[in-house]
């Protein structure tokens, strides 16, 4: 997957609709539902059933920086705009990015581990364009941090969701807690989608199964 140097200016490339968009490549990523096996909670486990989980099965991705910023464009498709919890079991829709946050090949199917955590970039549609930063070093462990550099801006039309998130490449004075990024570099990628009206939420979810290659344009 390529991640396009571009010139343009943080408020343009934090848009879904602006026009910089429609000559960065875009990527149609396979998604599968996570697990029940892999849920820390047994109420999860007994309750859910895994041929309905993870409704969301392909996600368009484009990413692209401007030297100093990189921004991801996340859009799929979705009949219900869900933007609050409802009842007991609708939940706002969400996306997000993960990566390793010390290199190296994290297990993703278990958000890290205690030797290889990850760093997780995490929009939901009740937060409006508030993104969070979150560190995790396996299953149940998903922590949101204090410091957060990463920003967001969402839309939803003809039933099409389009998240860009964003956060500057490096942020060395969160580097416990942050993927630090360059141009040049290749850095594994995965993402993940919540169904809010599928009563997806915490570990029930969509997600790519297999990290990615994420190329930096130099």
């Amino acid at each position: 997957m390529q991640c396009q140097k571009i010139v343009a200016s943080r408020d343009r490339l934090l848009d879904p609709a602006a026009p910089e968009w429609q000559s960065v490549p875009a990527e149609t990523i396979k998604l599968d539902a996570t697990p029940l096996a892999n849920q820390p909670s047994e109420y999860i486990k007994a309750s859910r059933d895994e041929r309905k989980v993870g409704k969301v099965r392909e996600l368009t991705v484009q990413a692209a920086h401007n030297g100093q910023e990189i921004f991801f464009r996340l859009s799929w498709p979705d009949d219900t705009k869900n933007t609050e919890v409802t009842d007991n079991n609708v939940f706002p829709d969400a996306c997000g990015i993960l990566l390793p946050l010390n290199g190296g090949d994290p297990p993703i199917d278990e958000m890290g581990s205690k030797d290889a955590p990850v760093n997780a970039w995490y929009w939901r549609a009740d937060s409006k364009d508030q993104a969070h930063n979150v560190i995790a070093r396996g299953l149940g462990t998903t922590e949101y941090t204090k410091k957060c550099a990463v920003v967001c801006k969402s839309t939803w039309a003809e039933n099409l969701w389009a998240v860009v998130i964003a956060r500057p490449l490096a942020v060395p004075e969160s580097k416990d807690e942050t993927a630090q990024l360059a141009p040049g570099a290749t850095v594994k990628v995965g993402f993940a989608v919540w169904e809010g009206s599928n009563g997806e939420r915490a570990g029930v979810k969509s997600f790519s199964k297999e990290w990615r290659e994420l190329i930096l344009q130099a």
